[in-house]
């Protein structure tokens, strides 16, 4: 009788005039307001979907295994990228949001694999911004893991008992968890005092705010130990691909960077020589690690050493002077220490034969003519930079609680800081250094934060190299490795404030408490 009644009413209804009151409402909200009525329509169908037909499709998921679970993620994740057509690359985000909704670790992986292609030819348009891959993978992460949080443990708690793999594995909280809020904090707190807010605000959101939301999502997802194992795989993959396009484009020619005396440069797809030794400098220590440390990881201790190769012979192609002469030395000698260590073997003896060996390495290389002017630590570009610390403490001194903002070291610098005998080289965007960095763009405040927060990581480090299994052995101390990179390395340049350093200091620091939330297992030490 009511649908009778519903039809009759219906066909009295003046359907042509309210079909175009709704298109004239929904053409005057806008392409902003559309994209917004289109997400929340999307979620709330996302959400009854997945209590309608949710545990049936994770059933059907679940049965691919984890490779063809990787391998569909990693599909949509490239079609995404690939296609230039938008209703194509918005399907396939829809797609790998589900996919990601499905088993969040995988989300991790991706933003693993994708941290060093922050770069701005990959970013991709959205609106009126450009994303990064890592940026758009890290906030799909973390949408998909919050709703099925919500959906999971919220909704069918009364449901589902506590062991159904379904579940999440809730995160023990850790001192590192504080210090990663507080230094979010004071960067965001920043923000009302610095001159520049457009480039403070950019750097914000790529450097502060979306790292700390996939440590959030790290933390939160908290993966398996064989989720981890993929997580850190994908990190190394990511690297060894840098490695491997930087090595393509030495031997055809291509995108190089010329220095001193006509030497040649590998620059892959940074914009930068540097950039490439800073990141590769934080992976070195761990496959060199996982090589000498790894002997019950099977076949992944032989994958992660030959490696090194690529990887190694990039970093030295660099010609990168902090990479070579100070990062790399230092990650490796930590992994070495901890070797020794770990076989009962005093480490000193090797500790000084290197250093010899070292030594007589550097003063071969400066007998070549090209190598000479590019290995000189006290030529040109020495005494700029210490021309450019003595304008970074003036920097300091005249704002010190909150520094002159994130991302506004070149217009301070160049405006009012720099010095008379500095002036060939007026647009340096940070100080080359990790003390003077934190300082100048977040003040003391910053660098107490930061201090702090590197601080935690690293006495972390050090409970966890005692305690760990020797299954993560290797992990542990390549991880301290790639802290010591990052802090000797950033003595003298970038440490922290780029994308894809700001990613892996915060995969270090996540991996690091996961390692450190692990139970107990007695370790074997070998003795000489």
């Amino acid at each position: 009788m009511l649908f009778v009644l519903a039809v009759v009413v219906g066909r009295q209804a003046d359907w042509g005039t309210q079909r175009e009151r709704a298109r004239d409402a929904y053409n005057h909200l806008g392409d902003r307001g559309q994209l917004i009525i289109t997400g929340v329509v999307a979620t709330l169908v996302s959400l009854t979907g997945w209590l309608t037909w949710g545990e049936q499709l994770a059933g059907m998921y679940r049965r691919l295994g984890d490779g063809g679970q990787l391998a569909l993620t990693a599909a949509a994740a490239s079609l995404f990228y690939v296609t230039p057509i938008f209703f194509v690359y918005a399907l396939a985000l829809i797609v790998l949001f589900f996919l990601i909704l499905l088993r969040p670790a995988w989300g991790l992986v991706l933003i693993a694999f994708s941290i060093p292609f922050y770069v701005p030819q990959l970013a991709k348009p959205i609106a009126t911004y450009r994303f990064s891959p890592v940026e758009i993978f890290t906030l799909l992460t973390l949408a998909a893991f919050l709703l099925r949080w919500f959906a999971v443990t919220i909704i069918q708690q009364r449901d589902k008992p506590q062991s159904d793999p379904t579940f999440f594995s809730r995160p023990r909280f850790h001192a590192a968890d504080i210090a990663v809020m507080i230094f979010t904090g004071v960067a965001t707190l920043s923000l009302l005092f610095t001159a520049r807010l457009d480039v403070a605000t950019n750097e914000w959101r790529t450097v502060i705010l979306v790292p700390a939301l996939f440590y959030l999502a790290f933390r939160g997802i908290c993966p398996k130990q064989k989720e981890m194992w993929v997580i850190l795989d994908a990190f190394i993959l990511g690297a060894v691909l840098v490695a491997l396009i930087g090595l393509w484009q030495y031997a055809t020619g291509s995108n190089l960077i010329t220095a001193e005396g006509g030497l040649m440069r590998l620059r892959s797809i940074y914009g930068s020589p540097n950039n490439v030794a800073l990141y590769l400098g934080r992976v070195l220590p761990l496959l060199v690690s996982m090589l000498f440390l790894g002997t019950s990881t099977g076949r992944r201790r032989w994958l992660y050493g030959a490696a090194i190769i690529p990887v190694s012979l990039a970093m030295l192609l660099t010609f990168s002077k902090g990479g070579l002469l100070l990062g790399v030395p230092a990650g490796l000698l930590v992994v070495f220490w901890i070797w020794q260590r770990h076989n009962g073997r005093s480490p000193w003896p090797w500790v000084i034969a290197f250093a010899i060996l070292g030594a007589a390495g550097l003063f071969l290389a400066r007998q070549v003519p090209q190598l000479a002017q590019r290995l000189d630590l006290f030529g040109v570009t020495g005494v700029f930079r210490v021309n450019l610390w003595q304008a970074s403490l003036e920097m300091i001194r005249e704002n010190p609680i909150l520094g002159v903002g994130l991302d506004n070291f070149l217009y301070a610098y160049r405006g009012r800081y720099i010095l008379d005998a500095a002036w060939q080289e007026p647009n340096l965007n940070h100080p080359h250094n990790i003390i003077l960095d934190f300082t100048t763009r977040l003040g003391i405040l910053g660098l107490l934060a930061g201090g702090w927060m590197i601080w935690v990581l690293a006495r972390t480090l050090k409970r966890v190299l005692v305690k760990v299994s020797n299954q993560w052995l290797p992990v542990a101390a390549g991880l301290s490795g790639a802290l010591a990179a990052m802090l000797v390395h950033g003595l003298v340049d970038h440490s922290f404030f780029l994308v894809d350093l700001a990613f892996s200091f915060y995969i270090i620091i996540g991996m690091t408490v996961w390692l450190d939330n692990l139970p107990i297992a007695p370790k074997i030490t070998r003795q000489s």
